[in-house]
């Protein structure tokens, strides 16, 4: 009997050992995008992630350690233009003080998508959202620009040149929401809009479609592109 009970001690024993020999399975989350920066002549690996529908951006120095990581951004990759190409993330020098800056794009909602343009803090060494507004309303402004109307190729967030990106919007009136331009203009280190201009129609049939029928909430909180 006791024979039996010093074999059944071993045979748990032996059980015991191979489960914490055993390798814990690990979990990664994929690599979408890889793009390479320079900062002050180092040099640094820009990755985006997607993880169960959030989209975050991180910053690895020449040793793939991580020096920053963003917030969750969005749900899913979109699309912008810049310099004539489309892409979802670029790594420009957006204001010219020879150090650039991370630019990408997700979509939040149904038919909104964000822009962020991540700027290098050298005193901190990290990263932080550019911000957006309007000359009209200056307490508001928000780290990212939103376009609440779909377009392909990007075509909803334009830079027609680094210092000025064209957003497509809604423009609300007594009939209800249409397509509009919002140009968003860099001075004093943020990207600024005025009135918006009306989409001809015409020339964008594609992009009345996606406008939701709602009328602006009263309180004038809605999103202004």
């Amino acid at each position: 009997m006791r024979k039996i009970s010093v074999l059944l001690s071993a045979f748990i024993i032996a059980l015991s050992t191979i489960s914490y020999a055993e390798p814990q399975p690990q979990t990664t989350v994929p690599v979408t995008l890889d793009k390479t920066m320079t900062i002050n002549g180092q040099n640094y690996h820009v990755i985006r992630t997607i993880d169960n529908n959030n989209v975050s951006v991180k910053v690895l120095d020449k040793d793939s350690k991580e020096i920053w990581t963003s917030i969750a951004l969005g749900f899913d990759a979109w699309n912008f233009k810049l310099n004539g190409k489309v892409s979802s993330l670029e790594i420009e020098d957006v204001d010219g003080d020879n150090i650039p800056e991370i630019i990408t794009a997700c979509t939040t909602g149904d038919i909104q998508s964000a822009m962020y343009i991540f700027k290098y803090n050298p005193e901190k060494k990290n990263f932080s959202p550019m911000n957006f507004g309007y000359v009209k309303y200056k307490d508001m402004t928000r780290d990212f620009m939103v376009s609440d109307i779909p377009a392909p190729n990007g075509e909803n967030m334009v830079f027609e040149n680094k210092a000025k990106v064209r957003c497509l919007g809604k423009i609300y009136t007594e009939d209800g929401p249409v397509p509009g331009y919002y140009y968003f203009e860099l001075k004093n280190g943020e990207y600024l809009a005025g009135d918006a201009v009306p989409a001809k129609t015409e020339e964008n049939e594609n992009l009345t479609s996606p406008v939701k029928p709602t009328e602006a909430p009263q309180d004038g909180s809605f999103d202004k592109g």
